[in-house]
């Protein structure tokens, strides 16, 4: 196995790559586990002693469910939108309590969905989006006040 620590536009994953003799190959992203198939390779004898590296992989299993994303926004009371995206569902309505780290709501953003979690512990003052709703990297979407 081999770690990883890799940033993709300014965000930082940890990256731990199983065995490459074997197909398929695990990789897990910041703890969720995928199955990688490398092209042209099969479990056998032969390709478990090969000394060539192997190719890279191309084609990756989905996550069962959507992972967890970091608070977008740092200490503050406001949550951003940390790319460009769609919202999937908003779980807050103004005037609700929230805990730091809660689900607030979930954005579709490059095929994934990423669960978006409240920055603090508060009260939710202003929701600025809603379901089926376009938005872009840094947007605000939600508002807390301690």
């Amino acid at each position: 196995m081999k770690n990883y620590r890799i940033t993709i536009k300014g965000r930082e994953y940890d990256v731990v790559v199983g065995d490459l003799g074997s197909s398929p190959v695990p990789v897990t992203v910041d703890g969720v586990e995928f199955q990688v198939e490398l092209p042209g390779r099969a479990e056998t004898p032969a390709s478990k002693s090969s000394s060539a590296p192997p190719p890279p992989p191309v084609r990756t299993s989905t996550p069962s469910a959507p992972r967890p994303s970091a608070p977008v926004s740092g200490n503050d009371a406001t949550v951003r939108a940390m790319m460009p995206g769609r919202i999937i569902s908003v779980s807050v309505r103004v005037g609700d309590k929230v805990s730091a780290g809660q689900a607030v709501l979930v954005m579709e953003s490059m095929k994934m969905e990423n669960t978006i979690t409240a920055t603090k512990s508060g009260t939710v003052t202003a929701v600025a989006v809603s379901a089926g709703d376009s938005v872009q990297h840094g947007q605000t979407m939600i508002e807390i006040e301690s």
